[in-house]
């Protein structure tokens, strides 16, 4: 077991060490001030409509540090050191915590319009996820990857099967409306490497464009 981890904790990166180390350090809290009574976590940072809209804005980015339970937790911290370690090789630190806070809020944004009224709360780190397995997608789509026993595939068809199986997950156990905001965070994030991508295609464009009429110049 000690080698394990030897070989498990260097292999992490260091946002998702943190992240990893947050979520399990809010979890504990939460969990000890409730057996204890010393203090409910949940009524400071879970998410919901009428709390949001009475000026509690801050909710929008820390409901995903309360898990929704003990499996939520598991799955979705397996999912964060999967999703997370690819993805902050791809980018830097700062830009893989801001995509998770953008996802977030995305279902955020969702949950309170679309249950404005409803008292029922916004917890879990799977709008972050499904935004994390978007972004695989979108970085890593053409990659080919082997998965026995079914073959040869793409990064692509894997993350859509996993998005198609998470969102029916969520249809039959939680409802349309709730599948709806938490794939918001998978749309939101889609959105914002789709807006980031031609904003800097643009910019190529527009750079080529100016080196060829200056050598027109000259």
């Amino acid at each position: 077991m000690r080698q394990f981890w030897q070989r498990f904790l260097p292999a992490l990166t260091p946002g998702v060490q943190t992240l990893i180390g947050l979520l399990t350090l809010s979890y504990l809290a939460a969990l000890v001030g409730s057996w204890l009574h010393i203090v409910d976590l949940r009524a400071w940072l879970d998410l919901t409509g009428p709390k949001f809209w009475s000026g509690q804005i801050w909710r929008l980015t820390t409901y995903p540090l309360l898990p929704a339970g003990i499996l939520d937790f598991i799955m979705n911290g397996l999912a964060l050191v999967m999703l997370g370690g690819i993805l902050e090789r791809h980018w830097t630190r700062g830009t893989f915590w801001c995509y998770c806070l953008l996802a977030a809020s995305g279902a955020g944004l969702a949950k309170v319009i679309l249950q404005s009224s409803s008292p029922v709360p916004l917890n879990g780190t799977t709008p972050m996820m499904l935004g994390l397995l978007i972004a695989w997608g979108f970085l890593c789509g053409r990659e080919p990857l082997v998965i026995a026993p079914f073959g040869e595939t793409t990064v692509w068809k894997l993350v859509l099967i996993a998005a198609m199986v998470s969102c029916l997950m969520l249809y039959f156990t939680a409802g349309p409306i709730t599948m709806m905001i938490m794939a918001a965070g998978g749309f939101t994030g889609w959105l914002y490497l789709w807006l980031k991508h031609k904003w800097l295609m643009s910019r190529a464009g527009s750079v080529v464009h100016s080196e060829r009429i200056n050598r027109l110049e000259l």
